[in-house]
């Protein structure tokens, strides 16, 4: 099965072409140009390089986030579009999981951050050890709260995301064991996108196209402006 992931749950948006067989090309962009001026040129320049057309495709995988509100819209919007005008099935995939997965063969615990703004992040808790288990639900936290809850953690805590950098001080001060990526392991990337997707797709756990909706973890600031024009 040849599988299109795509991912613009952050500024760092990317695509890919997965199959069975491993990953067969990836561009990933990490600009502050908006995904509604670049995803579908990536889409397109990617299946031409790599020898395809739209109608080998044989499933899509997207990022439902949790990231930015207006970026998992164009995402899921795109990834929705093409599969139904494909008629081939859908995968939506966290992309916080997809971050974890950047690390799935270390060992110890593994801490994909979002920024959510105001000393927030957008956070789960997975361990390493051979396969990844989920250790918490994702959330948006407070920082300082976060590393509260994990200070009591003895083992290596693995910090993935750009983010991590703005609060390695505070990481460090608190956290026993804390690790720290380059670049290369902060990004989701399409290419864990798509590998998680085509495996629920071969076991026949994709989603259904109509009820699949993106993860924000919060309301937009716009749902909350209509809220309290409406309340008022």
């Amino acid at each position: 099965m040849l599988v299109l992931a795509i991912d613009s749950s952050t500024n760092s948006g990317s695509v890919a072409l997965i199959s069975e067989e491993g990953i067969i090309g990836e561009t990933l962009l990490n600009l502050q140009e908006t995904h509604s001026q670049r995803l579908m040129p990536q889409v397109v320049n990617l299946l031409e390089a790599c020898g395809y057309k739209p109608k080998d495709l044989g499933g899509i995988g997207v990022a439902l986030g949790p990231g930015s509100f207006t970026g998992i819209r164009i995402g899921l919007t795109t990834a929705k579009t093409l599969a139904q005008s494909l008629d081939i099935p859908i995968a939506g995939i966290s992309t916080l999981e997809a971050m974890a997965y950047n690390l799935e063969y270390s060992r110890g615990y593994l801490c994909p951050m979002i920024d959510g703004r105001r000393n927030r992040v957008f956070t789960s808790l997975y361990r390493a050890n051979n396969n990844i288990e989920v250790e918490s639900k994702e959330s948006l936290i407070n920082i300082d709260d976060l590393l509260s809850q994990l200070s009591e953690i003895e083992d290596d805590i693995y910090f993935i995301g750009e983010v991590a950098g703005v609060y390695k001080d505070k990481i460090i001060k608190m956290i026993k064991n804390p690790n720290f990526l380059n670049s290369n392991f902060n990004l989701p990337k399409a290419a864990k996108i798509g590998e998680l997707a085509l495996n629920k797709l071969i076991s026949g756990e994709g989603d259904n196209l109509f009820a699949l909706t993106p993860n924000y973890l919060k309301r937009s600031q716009a749902e909350i402006q209509w809220e309290k024009k409406h309340n008022q």
